[in-house]
C-alpha cells in the first residue's frame, strides 16, 4: 500500500503511533535522535553507533538478501573503494611494519570508519526496502526535532569561553550536523510535504546552531543553500527571507550568535587556507598522487608539513593524497551513481553539503551517510513514479 503524507494532526499521531508498535522504527527513531549525543571521545563509538549496529542485525534476519536495482551500483563502486582502502592501508602497515590503531602511528583504525559508514548506509537501504516513503517522511521529522533538541540543549549547556560544543566533542562537529540537518530538510521539503513553517523553523535551527559552532564553512555552506530555496515555492522563499531578518535585525540570540561568530572570524590568526588544511602535503609528495599515502603513519610527515603529525583538514584533500587517484575515482563513481538523476536541486543542495568537505574531513561523520541514502531513496521513489505514471498512459 502506497504511503500518503498525512494532512491533518490526528493522521499524523496515528503514523507515528507505529514506532510504538514496531522494534524497528523504534531502534531507528532512537538511532537518529541520538546522533549529536557525544558521550565518548571521538573516534569511538558512540550510543547511536552501538544501536545501529543492533538494528542492522534485526533487519539481516527479516532480509530477501535483494535490494532495488538502483541501490547495486552505487554500493558495488563503494565496495570497491572499500577494498582498495583496506589494501592501501595493510600495504603501508607491512611497509612501515607498524599494525597500529593510533593513526599517528599506523594504519589499521581508517579502513574501519568507511566500513561502519558504509553499513550503516545499507542499514538504512534495508530500512526503506521494509517501510518505503513512510521512513523518509519519519526521518525528516526525526532530523527536525532532533535540531530543536540542540538548539534547547545550547542555552542549558551555556558555553564558558570561545565556540559552542552543545553535545559534541568539538563546534566543527556542531557546525557539520548543522549544515547536513539543514540539507536533509531541504531534500525532504517537496517529496514529503513539509510545511513552509517546519522549513523555515529547521532552518533557523540549523543556522543558529552553526552560528554557535563559528564554523565558517558551516556558515557559508549553509548560505550556499539559500540557491536551493530559490528553487521552491515563493511562499517558503518569502517566508524563509523575513522571518531571517527579524532574526537579524532584531535583538535575541540569533543575532547574538552572529555578532560572536563575525568576531571569531576577524580575529582568526590561522595559517593560510593550503597550510591550514594539509594541502601543502599533496604538494610536497607527488609521489603518493597515483595510489596513496594511506591514512595513517601522519608522523612521517611532521617535519614537512605546516599540520605536523595531524591528518589532513579536507574530505577532498584526505581521499586524493591518502588513495590516490585510483581511490578517488572509486569514490567519486559512487558519489555520481549515487546523485545521477537526482535533479538539479538535489545537486544544489549536495553540492553546499559536500563543499564544507574543502575545510575538513568529514567523511566519518554518520549523517552524511545518511543525506546519501536519502537521496538514493529519493531518487528510488521518482522513478517508481515514472514509472507508474507511463504504465497508467500505456493503459489508457
Amino acid at each position: 500500500m502506497k504511503f500518503r503524507t498525512p494532512a491533518t494532526i490526528r493522521a499524523t499521531l496515528e503514523q507515528l503511533s507505529r514506532i510504538r508498535s514496531d522494534a524497528r522504527l523504534l531502534l531507528w527513531a532512537l538511532v537518529v535522535q541520538l546522533y549529536p549525543f557525544y558521550f565518548f571521545d571521538s573516534g569511538l563509538p558512540q550510543p547511536a553507533d552501538a544501536l545501529s549496529l543492533v538494528l542492522m542485525i534485526i533487519l539481516l534476519r527479516g532480509w530477501s538478501g535483494r535490494l532495488p536495482m538502483p541501490f547495486i551500483r552505487p554500493l558495488k563502486m563503494l565496495i570497491m573503494f572499500v577494498v582498495y582502502v583496506f589494501a592501501v592501508n595493510f600495504v603501508w602497515s607491512f611497509a612501515a611494519l607498524t599494525f597500529s590503531l593510533n593513526a599517528k602511528e599506523g594504519f589499521l583504525l581508517a579502513p574501519t570508519f568507511y566500513v561502519f559508514n558504509g553499513l550503516m548506509l545499507f542499514t538504512f537501504l534495508l530500512m526503506f526496502q521494509r517501510y518505503g516513503e513512510f521512513l523518509l517522511w519519519l526521518t525528516v521529522r526525526l532530523v527536525l526535532v532532533s535540531s530543536f533538541v540542540q538548539v534547547v540543549a545550547s542555552f542549558v549547556l551555556r558555553r564558558a569561553i570561545g565556540r559552542s560544543t552543545v553535545l559534541f566533542n568539538n563546534p566543527n562537529q556542531l557546525g557539520y550536523y548543522a549544515l547536513l540537518s539543514a540539507c536533509i530538510i531541504l531534500l525532504g521539503q517537496k517529496r514529503l510535504k513539509l510545511s513552509t513553517l517546519q522549513v523555515t523553523a529547521g532552518l533557523a535551527a540549523c543556522s543558529y546552531l552553526a552560528l554557535l559552532s563559528a564554523s565558517k564553512a558551516a556558515l557559508t555552506s549553509i548560505g550556499a543553500l539559500g540557491i536551493a530555496l530559490l528553487i521552491t515555492k515563493l511562499r517558503t522563499v518569502v517566508v524563509v527571507s523575513l522571518v531571517f531578518a527579524a532574526l537579524v535585525f532584531t535583538d535575541n540570540p540569533f543575532s547574538a550568535a552572529i555578532e560572536h561568530a563575525q568576531q571569531r572570524i576577524e580575529n582568526d590568526q590561522s595559517l593560510s587556507f593550503f597550510e591550514e588544511r594539509g594541502y601543502d602535503r599533496i604538494a610536497a609528495y607527488p609521489e603518493y598522487w597515483m595510489f596513496g599515502a594511506g591514512e595513517g603513519g601522519y608522523r612521517r610527515f611532521i617535519e614537512t608539513s605546516a599540520i605536523g603529525a595531524h591528518e589532513l583538514h579536507s574530505s577532498m584533500a584526505t581521499l586524493f593524497f591518502c588513495y590516490g587517484i585510483i581511490g578517488t575515482l572509486l569514490f567519486s563513481s559512487f558519489l555520481w551513481l549515487t546523485f545521477w538523476g537526482a535533479g538539479l536541486r538535489v545537486w544544489v543542495i549536495v553540492g553546499a553539503g559536500l563543499a564544507y568537505g574543502m575545510t575538513h574531513q568529514g567523511l566519518r561523520f554518520r549523517l552524511l551517510w545518511l543525506m546519501l541514502g536519502m537521496i538514493m531513496a529519493l531518487r528510488e521513489l521518482a522513478t517508481r513514479d515514472r514509472l507508474a505514471a507511463r504504465a497508467a498512459k500505456v493503459a489508457k
